[in-house]
């Protein structure tokens, strides 16, 4: 049997007039998750009912088998969180701000669990600079050391690569996967950077308007949504597109960043078809492949714009 760290059982919760959540339904495995939808599809309404800080009218949220609103408590203490925005005192350093809450969690051995943090975000060399002085990477790793205080059994981080340039993103994303390896800390990452998600997730959450549209490790979610899934570029896109879409074996077709998609059921007919279609329509086909099924492919299937 799976073993769950978070699972929600139709999960309602409204705001006057405002649906928030509408049956939300999902299971987070051990492991590093990511947690995708579009702005006001229900991401922090739900993180907040994790937490223990918004009670659903309905439904049944649970964090390691307990219930998210009667044992927050005790859930808050296996677990660490990184908002998306925090305001730190700027004029501590970072060795000093963290010996604070390693304070407020009651932790012993404070230096040695301090100096093991800043090793593992690589703040050691920044730990007596004022956090004022800190770069946008330098702030978002403070924020992941501050939420692995005490060696959570699960973190949970709201879009930490956020405003960080690439490649304090990429050392941000090697430290979470380095200290999953290290510690067995299980992520939930809410973000919409997607690409970030496909460098260090092994499973994801879609979610839009308050409930699951899918859920599932990566790998089978790419052989799901890959499987018959072309992508083709040609000169005039709206031309071929509007053509393959008469097409009867054609599921679907969808346009993104100027290529052509198709949903097809039955490939060895349609890719008979394509060079047909060419000749006709007498544009050149620059590109013609089965897709690998990447997260934003994954993500344009889901939740993307109505086509």
């Amino acid at each position: 049997m799976e073993d769950f760290v978070v699972e929600t059982s139709n999960l309602v919760k409204t705001f006057g007039r405002v649906h928030a959540l509408n049956g939300l339904s999902m299971q987070i495995p051990k492991g590093i998750s990511g947690f995708v939808g579009k702005n006001g599809s229900g991401k922090t309404t739900t993180i907040g009912v994790l937490l223990g800080l918004i009670k659903a009218n309905t439904g049944q949220a649970t964090m390691f088998g307990l219930d998210c609103w009667k044992s927050s408590f005790e859930i808050r203490q296996k677990i660490g969180v990184m908002h998306e925005t925090n305001a730190y005192p700027g004029n501590f350093s970072g060795r000093r701000f963290l010996t604070h809450v390693a304070k407020l969690y009651g932790i012993t051995q404070i230096d040695q669990v301090i100096t093991e943090l800043l090793n593992d975000v690589d703040l050691i060399h920044a730990q007596d600079k004022p956090i004022k002085t800190y770069s946008a990477g330098m702030f978002k790793r403070l924020g992941l050391a501050q939420a692995l205080i005490g060696i959570p059994e699960l973190a949970i981080l709201d879009e930490p690569t956020a405003n960080i340039d690439p490649i304090g993103r990429i050392t941000l994303l090697e430290k979470i996967k380095e200290i999953h390896t290290k510690h067995g800390t299980s992520f939930l990452i809410s973000t919409h950077i997607l690409s970030d998600l496909e460098k260090i997730c092994n499973y994801l959450l879609i979610i839009d308007q308050g409930k699951t549209i899918d859920q599932g490790y990566i790998n089978n979610l790419t052989e799901k949504y890959s499987a018959n899934i072309y992508k083709i570029e040609v000169s005039n896109t709206q031309q071929f597109a509007a053509t393959l879409k008469k097409i009867a074996i054609i599921d679907k077709v969808w346009v993104e960043n100027g290529k052509i998609f198709c949903k097809v059921n039955d490939p060895e007919v349609f890719c008979a078809e394509i060079p047909k279609i060419v000749s006709e329509l007498r544009l050149p086909l620059k590109g013609f492949q089965q897709t690998l099924g990447s997260l934003e492919e994954i993500y344009a299937q889901t939740v993307g714009e109505k086509r």
